[in-house]
């Protein structure tokens, strides 16, 4: 992570003043992305430094928009945030890793779009964690590279090994690695349903 300061020049209707940004700046992937206001959006990232964080994108819906190509789930970016009021401001995204495998295989995207949401649903704000940033970034490579069709063991993996990072009683999911039984566990741990990622397969 590194921190520098950026200026603005704005017009005050009879001159202009230079405004000063503390930034900061570090690698991320993004979790979802969800409407907020006319032409802004809340995205959802997740960094080794900071955690999960909601960071608003100011205009990021707009045509003219340089960011909102390279914020599309599971992508791996270096991002700029400025402190806000209330909430921090996505200001500067540079593309890493898009995952074009990925998204050119339906049911690749669709499995590991359904991984990163439920990633998403599972994580707090705040709370970093240096394993499962590591965890899903050394996942999504994997199944970048992954030739052969994406098996349900592939995720039943890496959902185990997110709960074990989360501290959940993972001797209950080993003692019972059946599919089901981990999908009916995660259900029970999780305070919004997700969507059943047998649908996928």
């Amino acid at each position: 992570m590194a921190h520098c300061y950026r200026h603005h020049r704005r017009d005050c209707g009879v001159g202009y003043f230079i405004v000063f940004l503390y930034v900061l700046i570090m690698q991320a992937i993004v979790l979802s992305r969800r409407d907020f206001r006319e032409s802004d959006q809340m995205i959802s990232v997740y960094t080794k430094e900071k955690g999960k964080l909601n960071l608003l994108a100011r205009g990021v819906k707009k045509i003219i928009s340089k960011n909102s190509a390279h914020l599309e789930p599971f992508s791996l970016v270096d991002i700029e945030i400025a402190h806000g009021k209330g909430i921090d401001h996505l200001t500067k995204v540079v593309p890493v890793n898009y995952f074009s495998n990925i998204r050119a295989d339906l049911q690749k995207s669709l499995a590991v779009g359904f991984v990163v949401s439920t990633t998403d649903k599972l994580l707090h704000t705040n709370e970093p964690d240096k394993r499962i940033f590591d965890l899903l970034k050394s996942w999504l490579e994997s199944i970048s590279d992954q030739l052969s069709v994406i098996s349900d063991q592939l995720i039943d993996d890496y959902i185990v090994k997110l709960l074990h990072c989360l501290g959940y009683d993972i001797q209950t999911v080993k003692s019972n690695p059946d599919h089901d039984f981990i999908y009916q566990f995660l259900l029970f741990h999780t305070e919004r349903k997700i969507a059943d990622w047998g649908e996928i397969f």
